[in-house]
């Protein structure tokens, strides 16, 4: 199941922390000059959520309590790599639209 991002949804305001860093000014500039190109913006989907997992961990969202079976499938994994794919699962609320940031 994959939604367009170049189709009309309301993307979140992301929250001020990631405007007082110059790396996810960087990172979240780069995705909205690719939200709408043709090859689309996936790299830049996964930097910005990378970013924040590895340098913001305090401001990465708890876990979905709710239709999210990636968060249930996440907490049952414990090697160090799903922890942090896990984190920035988690991290992409922070700036894209639920229906596309709980896709990965």
């Amino acid at each position: 199941m994959y939604e367009d991002p170049g189709e009309f949804v309301e993307r979140p305001m992301p929250p001020p922390f990631m405007f007082a860093c110059r790396d996810c000014v960087r990172w979240l500039l780069r995705l909205a000059r690719t939200w709408d190109a043709p090859e689309g913006c996936f790299w830049e989907q996964l930097q910005v959520a990378r970013h924040i997992a590895t340098d913001h961990p305090e401001d990465v969202p708890p876990q979905h309590l709710e239709d999210c079976e990636l968060c249930d499938e996440y907490a049952r994994r414990d090697d160090g790599d799903a922890a942090l794919v896990w984190a920035q699962h988690r991290a992409r609320d922070l700036f894209m639209p639920p229906s596309i940031a709980r896709l990965l």
